[in-house]
């Protein structure tokens, strides 16, 4: 209004003759435009003349849109540009009776905004069959806000500091939007300080003839309120002490929405309670006291899951599990499972779908975990829990080691804030090596050639790490994210106070990012790197050249379907090639005799490295509710000598996801570009080459290159496939 106040409560009346006007239009559009112009085609829709706002701001405001890509993925590939297929585009058709309405409403747009003087037409291009639209827009000066005053804050707050975070702030455009933003965060926060009832209104005054407003906020809180009785309802057999546990308010104290919220979350995230509902509810006997509701649903007690899968790196795989939320009363969990991997290994290893299987009998040999878990989800606190658990497995990963190992791991959890716990864990096992898995591994990094000293580093040993993980997870969805992020630093060692007879001091750090670029379309990122130092051991007192030994699972290592999907399973980075000299060349010529093999005689070899370094970025676009294609580029490199760095090798790849039960089922194609690489070469000799000796020249190894292929075979030669179930990252 002008010249005049105009009360927060009726603000809206500027904008009441446009939006009548859109109601009419809209409804005049809906009842006029069944079946009668789906003809022209919207080929292009601009916006001229705004500054203030995007075109997309603008275009997400209107219902007329123009022909568009379906997805980002065919304007890179390119379809969209090049062809005119209709299963690549969205097609868009004009409805002329929808232009009113869009030109309504961007008006109310603007104006809701500050711009109260816009000016907006249209001008429409129409051929046969397509048609092209522009909106021609006068912004107009803003009206901009000239003072802010706040009345009626308790005094608990600072009205200096509560301005400051307002949204709207002096010599901004007077933006209603934005007003009713401001007031609601100030509500909540009232609220959260046990002011139940509170509410804030608005007034602002418009001078004639000038474009600026003057606004007043009024504070009305209402009495302070502190928690009566707190009832909780429907615990059944996890009991209300339990319950009550989780709960970040009590008796006595002043009500916040915010522990509210938070204590619902809490109980939500008990994996015994199914349902859980907290609200207050007002007395009728006194004005300055709330009581407060919890009602819970358990889950049900005991279950039961069994699956099956394939992968790339585990071939065919069965696992099942049993779980009790309620083992022994006080919420704790009770979860025995079990799991079967390399399945049918032998029969079809080193093909797809498990082509990542390595060639030698060893490491295709069935693969097993067993372990036992109980979760104490309250440990002195609602915002501590504890876990112990007892395990026996066999690990195979192709090409370095195959583990066998018996333990437990005590963790305790610190929950800092909401989606950011700090655990410390405890994980003591003996583990040993199946004989000949690790031999490659241990003559190489440490100069361990000879069967009798691999048969001492392959017996049973303590590896008990002390590790300390920090992490921050603000993901909306944790299988398949659209938008946040998350980081992760784990600290971990181990020697001699820790009992293990590995002694090592290893670091890491993981995360990512998930931006949302239009609607069905996300830009992922992801980072890892680390390193690892070996501090001695009691396994030898050092190697060939002094090195004290580091446990092969706590190197690094990199390549496969959920690092750098251009290389095989850990073939980035240091590797060496395996010959069998018996077979493939006579003793008395050995060194010369390797340098004239072919590729496909040597068995090429992860060894692993000190550090590491990965970086991936992925778009994501969905091209229905249950596939999503993908293009991606993933980089990286592993260092065997961190003073000695290698430049990282790029992959790029394209994938495709279907949404499953279990998660996203992924298959991922990328493109290996590395050239001939001069590579250490390792001979298998003595009786049924029971020994290994590193050979004094290293061998110009290209795999893809043999033969003399055409470009076109060599090409889908440097093809890597992966198949795999959830996200790469």
């Amino acid at each position: 209004m002008r010249g005049g106040v105009a009360p927060g409560l009726h603000r809206w009346r500027l904008l009441v003759p446009l939006l009548s006007a859109v109601a009419v239009a809209v409804c005049a559009s809906g009842a006029r435009a069944q079946g009668t112009s789906a003809d022209r085609e919207v080929v292009s829709l601009t916006f001229e003349g705004n500054r203030a706002f995007s075109d997309g701001d603008l275009a997400s405001a209107i219902t007329t849109q123009a022909t568009h890509c379906r997805s980002i993925i065919f304007e890179i590939l390119p379809l969209c540009p090049l062809t005119d297929w209709g299963l690549v585009k969205d097609r868009a058709y004009l409805d002329p009776n929808a232009l009113p309405a869009d030109l309504l409403r961007l008006r109310l747009y603007y104006r809701a905004r500050g711009y109260r003087e816009v000016q907006i037409d249209t001008v429409v291009q129409r051929t046969d069959s397509r048609v092209k639209i522009r909106f021609d827009i006068e912004e107009g000066p803003p009206t901009r806000l000239r003072s802010l005053d706040i009345r009626g804050l308790p005094s608990m707050f600072d009205s200096v500091e509560v301005r400051k975070r307002f949204p709207l702030g002096p010599g901004e455009p007077f933006n209603l939007v934005q007003l009713d933003r401001g007031k609601q965060d100030l509500a909540t926060r009232l609220r959260n300080q046990g002011y139940t009832d509170a509410a804030v209104l608005d007034e602002y005054f418009l001078p004639a003839g000038a474009h600026v407003a003057d606004l007043t906020l009024r504070v009305q809180p209402g009495p302070r309120k502190r928690i009566g009785d707190i009832r909780i309802e429907g615990a059944g057999s996890i009991g209300k002490e339990v319950v009550g546990r989780f709960l970040n308010f009590g008796r006595g104290g002043y009500f916040s929405e915010q522990r509210i919220l938070e204590s619902q979350r809490d109980l939500y995230d008990l994996p015994a309670i199914r349902f859980a509902s907290i609200h207050a509810e007002p007395r009728t006997d006194s004005d300055t006291l709330v009581d407060v509701i919890v009602d819970v649903t358990p889950a049900k007690p005991r279950s039961v899951r069994a699956g099956v899968g394939v992968t790339t790196l585990d071939c065919f795989q069965t696992q099942a599990s049993f779980t009790h939320r309620d083992f022994l009363g006080g919420a704790r969990q009770l979860t025995v499972q079990g799991r079967l991997s390399n399945l049918l290994a032998r029969q079809v290893g080193g093909s797809f779908p498990c082509s990542a299987v390595d060639s030698v009998p060893v490491f295709q040999k069935l693969n097993y975990h067993l372990e036992a878990r109980l979760d104490q989800p309250y440990f002195f606190s609602g915002h501590n829990s504890l876990s112990t658990s007892l395990f026996i497995e066999r690990e195979t990963v192709p090409g370095i080691f195959v583990r066998k190992s018996e333990g437990g791991e005590l963790s305790l959890t610190k929950r800092l804030r909401r989606r950011m716990p700090l655990v410390l864990t405890f994980r003591p096992e003996l583990t040993s090596f199946a004989q000949r898995s690790a031999d490659v591994y241990f003559c190489i990094n440490f100069g361990f050639c000879q069967p009798r000293d691999i048969d001492v580093l392959a017996e049973s040993r303590w590896l008990s790490p002390v590790a300390v993980s920090w992490s921050y997870d603000r993901r909306n969805n944790p299988f398949s994210p659209t938008a946040g992020y998350y980081l992760t630093l784990d600290l971990e060692g181990a020697g001699t106070p820790t009992g293990s007879d590995y002694h090592y001091v290893r670091f890491n750090v993981n995360g990512a990012d998930f931006e949302r670029v239009t609607p069905g379309v996300v830009l992922a990122a992801r980072i890892r790197t680390g390193f690892v130092e070996p501090t001695g051991g009691r396994v030898f007192s050092g190697g060939a050249g002094g090195e004290p030994v580091v446990h092969p699972r706590k190197r690094f290592f990199a390549g496969g379907a959920q690092s750098v999907r251009g290389f095989g399973q850990n073939l980035l980075g240091p590797t060496v090639l395996v010959v069998d000299s018996m077979a493939s060349c006579p003793s008395s010529a050995l060194e010369s005799c390797v340098q004239n093999l072919k590729a496909s005689a040597f068995d090429q070899r992860p060894i692993g490295g000190d550090a590491a370094f990965e970086v991936s970025l992925e778009l994501r676009a969905r091209l229905t509710p249950s596939w999503e294609a993908v293009v991606f580029l993933d980089a990286g490199q592993v260092w065997k000598d961190i003073t000695r760095p290698v430049a990282p090798v790029a992959t790029p790849g394209v994938g495709i996801r279907y949404t499953s039960p279990v998660g996203p089922v992924r298959l991922d194609v990328a493109y290996n570009p590395i050239r001939a690489q001069s590579l250490p070469v390792v001979a298998e000799v003595g009786p049924m080459g029971s020994a290994l000796r590193e050979l004094d020249r290293k061998v110009l190894y290209d795999p893809y290159t043999e033969g003399n292929p055409s470009g076109f075979t060599e090409f889908f030669r440097r093809l890597q496939l992966h198949l795999a179930i959830g996200q790469a990252f």
